[in-house]
């Protein structure tokens, strides 16, 4: 149980993990980040889950819990069969009533206590005769008691199935962490695009408000109004898709935190950009340190632990059984009423008794096979542990080439901006003085939007990137 505590403390860094945010908003990711603690059903399942398993354990205490006997019955010409078991004796020619407690007491005794009733008939000079019985028996394991021992081996395998709980939970708070994180990033990635749509349209609708009044000068003509009106319908299509692509985007964030309210973003559409400027190099940390840090993996390991206790019980099975039994008892007689101390037929009140029972299977296939289908089980789990460090280490590696990329093209991007929007106020200053076309500025200002679109793109998925490592690392306790 010590053991189950020490757990408990040391997971309790679960709920921590979902307060540890991202830096994109801190506050605002913070505040999704607990709601989701609180309203996730995937993660809200899993501490039931775990809830269930630290209950098993009281469960299993139910072993040390005495049990109550009591048989009444009747037995003439009775006769005991060596090694039988599961059978009630009973006195021969005799009435009877017993009762009595038994329990299991640590290190490792059984102990039962009873009392016994009976009344003969017609036994040898008495026509009625009464016998009141009280007495104690201790059966002491002489080897690896197989009740103890399963016992034992129960408590392994439910504080297996605990840990496996608990780090179900941690893989659980890491999962929903990272995708509210990734969807909090989608947000504002969506924001941003609708932004940089709108700023394109009213681009547009300017540049069609230019056309009209220098066709009304006569420095252009009418047909280069068409054109940019052509653009500015299309924009307007653009930027209704980039609206709805918001909405969805804040409908999803809101399912995953737990879908009881309606979320709003707090931040500008640049937070993006400013975020991902300033976002530091990617610390790495060991691979080791890293499969420790993941539920996923830990879980895995603890399947592991449960199905060697299964195996344990099961090589349990196949051992011998040499047991000593003792007991002391008291009898007394009556021939006429009960509960009487007298000795009529037995010279003695005082009766004593030992036993060494030696007992062991004679067929071991449901053990043999049992064996062989844990050893099984455990090489799966094996391959199921080494597929998820692989898959643990693909995407470590995934986020850290991706983070990369990100950075390079963030720079590239930038420098394509500044240029293109010198490009965007020459066109139009050609355009007003009659030099250029309504086209040749739509195609300046398409281009700008599309490297506008690359820079949100890019400054998105480095903070995913970023998300992803951390999540790849098990947030390593302190991201």
């Amino acid at each position: 149980m010590r053991t189950v505590i020490s757990n408990v403390k040391r997971y309790l860094t679960i709920l921590l993990l979902l307060t540890l945010a991202l830096p994109l908003n801190a506050n605002e990711l913070y505040d999704l980040l607990n709601e989701a603690a609180q309203h996730s059903p995937a993660l809200l399942a899993a501490k039931w889950r775990v809830e269930q398993q630290l209950l098993r354990h009281q469960e299993l205490q139910e072993f040390f819990d005495p049990s109550l006997y009591v048989a009444a019955g009747q037995a003439e010409r009775a006769r005991s069969l060596p090694g039988a078991s599961g059978y009630t004796n009973l006195a021969n020619n005799a009435t009877e009533l017993q009762a009595g407690i038994d329990m299991p007491l640590d290190p490792g005794i059984y102990v039962a206590v009873g009392a016994a009733e009976r009344l003969y008939n017609d036994i040898d000079g008495y026509d009625y005769l009464a016998q009141t019985l009280f007495g104690i028996k201790i059966r002491v394991p002489l080897l690896k008691d197989r009740g103890f021992a399963k016992h034992n081996l129960e408590r392994e395998m439910a504080l297996a199935d605990y840990n496996a709980a608990v780090n179900q939970m941690l893989d659980a708070a890491q999962v929903l962490k990272r995708e509210v994180t990734l969807a909090y990033i989608a947000a504002y990635e969506a924001l941003s695009s609708y932004e940089v749509t709108k700023d394109a349209t009213n681009r547009f609708q300017q540049l069609v408000s230019e056309a009209r009044e220098l066709y009304r000068l006569k420095v252009i003509p009418e047909y280069q109004i068409y054109d940019a009106q052509m653009d500015l319908q299309i924009g307007k299509e653009n930027e209704e898709v980039a609206r709805n692509r918001m909405e969805l985007s804040l409908i999803s964030l809101a399912a995953l935190v737990g879908g009881h309210r309606k979320i709003k973003l707090q931040s500008g559409s640049d937070i993006l950009f400013k975020i991902a400027s300033e976002t530091k190099a990617l610390t790495e940390l060991p691979l080791a340190e890293a499969f420790e840090n993941r539920g996923s993996y830990q879980q895995i390991k603890n399947s592991i632990e449960y199905v060697r206790a299964q195996l344990a019980s099961t090589l349990e099975d196949q051992k011998d059984d040499v047991t000593l039994h003792a007991g002391l008892s008291w009898q007394g007689e009556i021939h006429d009423d009960f509960g009487g101390s007298y000795r009529h037929i037995t010279d003695r009140n005082v009766g004593a008794d030992i036993t060494v029972v030696w007992k062991r299977p004679l067929d071991y296939r449901g053990p043999r096979a049992r064996k062989a289908r844990f050893d099984a089980r455990i090489n799966q789990l094996k391959e199921n542990l080494r597929a998820e460090a692989i898959a643990i280490t693909r995407d470590i590696q995934h986020a850290t080439n991706n983070f990369k990329t990100a950075l390079t093209r963030i720079e590239i991007v930038s420098q394509g901006i500044q240029a293109s929007e010198r490009t965007v106020t020459a066109e139009r200053e050609r355009f007003r003085l009659g030099e250029g076309t309504s086209s040749s500025v739509t195609d300046a200002q398409k281009e700008l939007t599309s490297l506008q679109h690359k820079r949100t793109s890019a400054a998105a998925d480095l903070l995913r990137a970023k998300a992803n490592f951390l999540f790849a690392s098990g947030y390593n306790g302190n991201e």
